[in-house]
């Protein structure tokens, strides 16, 4: 009787830890690649020389558990933390911290309640710039791409990648909008109003200072046969702040694919950002009212043989500042060309090059992931030619 009583106990616990997952995963990506932001208006002396780099491309390792908490019903923790494998430390390209790369979680950590339907997500996670099958020519296939550096310059969104989040997710039993989200976050001290002086603002106010600080938001997605759409639109509003950048800002992003068949596809996509200082000043690269805009097409074509070919074309318009009208010669243009061939569905090598050309006051750059090499001054064309892989495991 013993014996069975503890061959039942054995058979339950297994059973219980059988419900139980702990996955580690992650991505090395790296390239070798040139880099150069010249022919500034300011003149060669504010030019970047081109430069060969070992770039790491946004890697990262990622640890999850999930917990099958029986009808239907699950819970877990999501934590992906950035590395930087071409240097080993918290430093990207330009010898800045990389604040992906700077702790565990560090790309997005979240702890999860919920089930097929909706999720309920706290923690630090990705929004805005996330663009799916609207962009397949990003960090997942070439490590970089110009054009989300066009959509995410400018005047500027709060975060892409926001803290102290709660956010609601739809799951894979809502059909063609799985993955639509509703989110809001509270500004701790990781975001751009860091360098405020202490307490200004967000989740660790000193004492009777104001903790209005906040960011809300939400996507639709729609994905149904060849067809894809997506919205996304962000707000944010900082307590006012006598000095330092505080705004009310606000931007929406649209986009459409059509895929024409299984592996390939064409979309577009266009933008609107808007910022509003407390201060009423007019724009500057820091500080003002303004708002921005543009748009994008993406191509990708699958050429057969596990070869695939990426292309995008993206403008940004001149920047218009709400109490100065528009800033001439502020926008730019950026294309990006690659070539993927895939070995596994885990490992691929590819060849990229990424252009975005200034006009005079234009300031774009290869940010994303601190993959820059520095600070571009205004009007200088940035050029980036890798050759890179990446092995997903």
């Amino acid at each position: 009787m013993k014996k069975t009583l503890v061959a039942l106990a054995a058979l339950a616990a297994a059973s219980a830890f059988a419900q139980s997952t702990v996955t580690l995963s992650g991505r090395a990506s790296m390239d070798v690649s040139t880099y150069e932001a010249t022919g500034s208006t300011a003149g060669a002396a504010s030019d970047l020389k081109s430069r060969v780099r070992v770039a790491d491309t946004a890697s990262r390792i990622t640890f999850a558990a999930n917990e099958d908490l029986g009808g239907g019903l699950k819970a877990g923790v999501y934590c992906e933390t950035g590395i930087n494998i071409d240097n080993a430390s918290n430093a990207g390209q330009a010898g800045t911290v990389n604040a992906n790369t700077s702790q565990f979680c560090s790309r997005e950590g979240r702890a999860y309640f919920g089930n097929n339907t909706a999720e309920i997500r706290l923690g630090r996670q990705n929004v805005w710039w996330t663009q799916g099958a609207l962009n397949e020519v990003g960090s997942t296939y070439l490590g970089s791409d110009s054009f989300t550096n066009l959509i995410n310059g400018g005047v500027g969104v709060y975060t892409v990648r926001g803290e102290n989040m709660i956010k609601l997710t739809a799951g894979g039993d809502t059909g063609a909008f799985a993955g639509s989200e509703i989110y809001q976050g509270y500004m701790g001290v990781s975001g751009d109003y860091a360098a405020l002086p202490a307490g200004a603002t967000g989740e660790a106010v000193g004492a009777n200072k104001d903790a209005s600080g906040k960011y809300s938001g939400a996507k639709l997605n729609y994905a149904m046969g060849q067809f894809v759409f997506m919205l996304d639109q962000q707000s944010s509003k900082s307590p006012f702040a006598a000095s330092g950048s505080s705004f009310d800002r606000s931007a929406t992003k649209v986009g459409v694919a059509y895929k024409y068949n299984a592996t390939s596809l064409v979309s577009l996509q266009t933008w609107n950002k808007k910022r509003t200082d407390g201060t009423g000043a007019a724009y500057s690269s820091t500080t003002g009212d303004a708002k921005d805009s543009g748009y994008g097409i993406v191509v990708k074509h699958d050429l057969g043989g596990n070869w695939m070919a990426h292309a995008q074309y993206g403008k940004a318009n001149n920047i218009k500042g709400t109490s100065a009208g528009e800033i001439a010669d502020s926008g730019a243009t950026a294309y990006t060309l690659g070539l993927t061939k895939a070995f596994s569905k885990r490992t691929h090598v590819y060849t990229a090059y990424h252009n975005i050309t200034n006009a005079s006051a234009g300031v774009y750059n290869m940010v994303g992931g601190n993959y820059a090499s520095g600070t571009s001054a205004a009007g200088a064309d940035v050029k980036v030619l890798a050759l890179g892989m990446i092995h997903n495991f």
